[in-house]
């Protein structure tokens, strides 16, 4: 196929780009560390969206032929995010709880400690959570979903201190986790969860709701919208309808 720089244009203009600013990262620790969760939403710097690779073994189908690699389980890495402290490093604390549920750290004892049975680990599922990547759109509407199943911190990063500068102090915390679970939401797809959001300023009241092809906004107590209609296949082409109320 030749080259067409209009048809790399069109298809950029069609999906867009995604960029890596665009995102928040949700912890979900178990209860009783879950206080602070919404307020550590806009902390977190850096995050990555994990992968994943399937471990192989080598199997030939039938005597002859070439060697064909079978996969035979999921391996996923580990994941980190980056966190911005507060003053009172009150997100460190929320991890040495966190791991304080996960093994007896001795981090919170008071006193000298009396041997070593105080170091014992718990049970795993009294202490796994959930992390959840969300990545929004250029216009800020959600795009994709990615949560970490029965996810727990396994490293609390050291924080570097020095009298040489002034820089934001940060908090690496790396997760494990046993599996994760993904939801698109594609630009030419129809809508498959409600969106929305609302604000309270001078002007008034303003929020918005989109719930599949259904669209409401209210505007200082005005009420607007529109409902999109299922896309038909025609003779003449794809044939769609958007209402306006």
């Amino acid at each position: 196929m030749t080259f067409n720089v209009q048809t790399l244009t069109s298809s950029i203009e069609k999906s867009g780009v995604a960029k890596t600013s665009h995102f928040e990262v949700q912890c979900t620790a178990p209860s009783p560390v879950s206080e602070m969760e919404r307020d550590m939403m806009y902390r977190a710097e850096a995050a990555e969206i994990p992968g994943r690779s399937l471990a192989t073994i080598e199997h030939k189908f039938g005597n002859v032929g070439p060697v064909t690699k079978v996969p035979y389980t999921q391996v996923f890495s580990d994941m980190t995010v980056t966190f911005l402290l507060s003053e009172d490093l009150r997100e460190k604390q929320y991890f040495e709880i966190w791991q304080e549920l996960m093994y007896n750290t001795g981090a919170f004892e008071t006193g000298s400690a009396t041997g070593m049975s105080k170091f014992k680990p718990k049970y795993f599922d009294q202490y796994t959570g959930s992390v959840t990547i969300r990545q929004y759109g250029a216009s800020g509407v959600l795009r994709t979903i990615v949560t970490l199943v029965d996810a727990y911190p396994i490293i609390i990063a050291p924080i570097s201190t020095g009298w040489g500068n002034e820089e934001l102090m940060k908090l690496n915390v790396t997760f494990a986790y046993r599996y994760y679970r993904l939801a698109f939401e594609g630009q030419d797809q129809p809508h498959r969860v409600a969106q929305g959001g609302i604000s309270i300023g001078r002007g008034g009241i303003k929020a918005n709701l989109n719930l599949g092809g259904l669209n409401l906004g209210l505007n200082n107590g005005r009420v607007s919208g529109s409902v999109k209609t299922p896309t038909l296949q025609t003779p003449l082409g794809p044939i769609g309808f958007r209402i306006r109320i």
